[in-house]
């Protein structure tokens, strides 16, 4: 069994700990960029005032025991675009979205879905189809797996990407995220398990692709 996170099964009337290290993305997770066109100030981050995007994410998780194992997911966010902008700041966004991401490792399966809100900032720089963007962001999770009960947790994290724009109301960005997660504890329902398993807080690492669509034209 090669658990994510997750210490203190009972097995067999015996207490045993297991351990993984999960590397994965959170609704945590992830990161991109609503720009729906590009604007002539250094400022612009895009020239609707909302916009909506769906990503693909990838993901990389390292059991105990060093194997690699991969997980995907997906995640749609609608964003206010100019929250607050100058020609000396830059611009900084906010967005509302939902995720869901799956990971495998051996027999064990993990679902993690939630909520999050996410900031965003676009630095002053003088280009019209390239932006660089940092952001913060803080979700609200719920895990499902086939070894035990669920249990919701949380996480906070940050990243950056680039996006890049294609026409006056469409963009591609490609980013990188870097989220602490934590759950509740669960109950073992497989075979052969029993008792109270505690998910060890861990991090998690997200890479996504996603196309991003202003409103109104």
């Amino acid at each position: 069994m090669n658990r994510f996170s997750c210490r203190h099964a009972v097995r067999s009337g015996r207490a045993t700990d297991v351990f993984a290290t999960m590397k994965s993305p959170v609704a945590i997770l992830s990161l991109g960029l609503v720009l729906t066109a590009p604007l002539r100030e250094a400022n612009a981050q895009g020239a609707q005032k909302f916009g909506a995007q769906v990503s693909l994410l990838g993901t990389s998780i390292e059991s105990s025991n060093g194997s690699q194992s991969a997980g995907a997911g997906i995640e749609a966010q609608v964003r206010l675009n100019h929250l607050y902008r100058s020609s000396s700041a830059g611009v900084v966004s906010v967005g509302v979205g939902g995720q869901v991401t799956s990971h495998v490792s051996g027999v064990d399966e993990i679902t993690i879905a939630g909520v999050f809100v996410e900031p965003r900032w676009v630095p002053p720089l003088p280009f019209e189809r390239v932006f660089p963007y940092a952001a913060v962001r803080v979700a609200v999770l719920n895990q499902t797996n086939n070894f035990g009960t669920s249990s919701s947790g949380a996480a906070f994290g940050g990243g950056g990407g680039i996006a890049f724009v294609v026409n006056s109301f469409i963009n591609v960005d490609a980013g990188v995220a870097i989220v602490r997660q934590s759950f509740g504890d669960i109950e073992f329902t497989r075979t052969g398990l029993s008792g109270t398993g505690s998910f060890e807080p861990f991090t998690t690492y997200a890479a996504k692709i996603g196309i991003s669509f202003g409103f109104p034209k």
